[in-house]
């Protein structure tokens, strides 16, 4: 005898809150469940998320709710989940109803794909941070951003699938709580999942919307690589290394994906630990990746049918085109060999002789193919045979078998010998220059001088005329 959904879950036709028909299991989290429900009295299908029950012991974590609710009921951005409703059931339970939305979640995405184009991933999260713009005008920072939690909805009127961010301010209603298990990494958690959090937040320190970015440049390099920059089985070792581990550039993660140098940099930007490196607001992380966009779309229109090979060697239609070159040369030099006469003997003819040939005509030269060396950062100095041929990054066109050899130079890095081929994209990380021990003590000692005039001069003025700190009047 098989066993019915509705006995499988007890919420299923439920009426909650006197206004919300269960149907059916959409997916369960760290946090509780969410159902396809329809809203009675407008006959309006929903996504109703139930907390779990213990989120209902604490007056704290309700009063949280309701607080977080009502601020992300205020949310209007289109990229953003509306919600429509929330509160509290008879017996306690908490609810949020939102927009019903169909389509797939990033994760299923990724699951299906591994990583996306560069251009597309830059979009999604373009996507992602517009939603968050407003939110953080608003005050509220998301806390528990990842593939689980966007989802890629199919609206009327799009054309192609529109981003959608889920779960606002959600994490920040259980924050302190131990009824919940702050390791687990599939289901979500109420203090973020491991493998998306902030240094900040996993030391547990208070969180801005800085907090917030970090978790996208997690997610964009992701969607970039197709893994995230730190993994471990233990969520514990995963939030330890986004504390102090350096990330690997996505570049050499991925060497054959079309990742520029610029949007690497933007990449790592977004991953620094300390939050004033970062971008600090979701519209100069929008703008910085926008730069991006244009540099790929200008490289793609300059070297069409080469961008997206994989990096190392020549693109396969050069290698075909020097295979048929090297065939039909091959040919000519057989048809030759068989024309001759042995040493010594006369050719043997048939009738009269024949008119004279024309000479063979010599196939076309190898036609040359674009090429491009990118370093990070850019701006190296590009020498050949001893010439500043130009900077980095520097585009040419090559013939297939002439590899060229350069030098890259730049101030206060490591210079680098290397071969650029027909066709390929290169790019090079630069190693910098360890700091020269000599100035290092020179600058400190003229910044103590100055530093000592400077408080000599202070404490000569009259105390009526110094000034106050600017920031004295700031209280946080």
């Amino acid at each position: 005898m098989s066993i019915g959904a509705k006995n499988l879950d007890a919420n299923i036709g439920r009426v909650v809150a006197d206004r919300f028909e269960v149907k059916s299991l959409i997916g369960s989290g760290g946090m509780g469940s969410v159902y396809r429900a329809r809203q009675v009295g407008l006959d309006r299908p929903v996504a109703l998320k139930l907390l779990k029950e213990e989120a209902s012991w604490d007056p704290d974590t309700v009063t949280r709710f309701h607080r977080e609710a009502k601020a992300m009921s205020l949310l209007q951005h289109g990229n953003t989940v509306r919600v429509f409703d929330f509160g509290q059931t008879a017996d306690g339970t908490l609810f949020l109803a939102m927009e019903l939305l169909e389509g797939e979640t990033l994760t299923k995405r990724l699951n299906r794909e591994g990583c996306l184009d560069p251009i597309l991933a830059i979009r999604v999260v373009q996507q992602v941070l517009r939603s968050l713009h407003e939110a953080h005008s608003k005050g509220i920072v998301h806390r528990d951003l990842k593939p689980d939690n966007i989802m890629l909805a199919g609206v009327d009127g799009h054309a192609e699938p529109v981003v959608k961010v889920l779960d606002f301010g959600i994490a920040k209603v259980f924050e302190g709580e131990n009824q919940f298990d702050q390791l687990e990494t599939q289901a979500g958690t109420v203090f973020g999942t491991p493998r998306y959090m902030s240094p900040e937040q996993a030391q547990g320190k208070s969180l801005d919307p800085r907090s917030d970015l970090y978790s996208v440049g997690v997610l964009l390099y992701q969607l970039l690589t197709g893994v995230p920059p730190f993994q471990d089985e233990e969520a514990v070792v995963v939030m330890a290394k986004h504390i102090r581990d350096k990330p690997e550039p996505p570049i050499k993660v991925a060497p054959t994906r079309p990742i520029s140098a610029s949007l690497n940099r933007a990449v790592l930007k977004a991953l620094e630990k300390d939050p004033a490196k970062r971008y600090q607001d979701a519209k100069a992380f929008t703008k910085g990746l926008e730069a991006c966009v244009k540099d790929i779309e200008a490289f793609k229109s300059a070297h069409t049918g080469v961008f997206g090979r994989s990096r190392g060697g020549p693109p396969k239609l050069a290698i075909a085109a020097a295979a048929v070159v090297l065939l039909l040369s091959v040919g000519v030099a057989a048809w030759v060999l068989t024309d001759e006469s042995p040493p010594g003997e006369p050719a043997e003819t048939a009738g009269p002789p024949l008119a004279p040939t024309t000479p063979q005509q010599e196939l076309p030269p190898p036609e040359p193919i674009a090429s491009l060396l990118e370093t990070d950062p850019p701006g190296a100095e590009v020498v050949v045979d001893g010439d500043v041929e130009g900077r980095t990054p520097f585009a040419l066109d090559l013939v297939p078998g002439e590899d060229l050899e350069v030098t890259l130079e730049l101030e206060g890095y490591e210079t680098v010998e290397t071969v650029l081929a027909a066709g390929q994209e290169r790019t090079i990380i630069l190693t910098e220059l360890p700091p020269d021990p000599a100035e290092t003590t020179r600058r400190r000692r003229t910044r103590r001088a100055t530093m000592a005039a400077e408080m000599a001069e202070m404490e000569a003025e009259p105390e009526s005329t110094m000034r106050t700190d600017p920031y004295e009047r700031l209280d946080y």
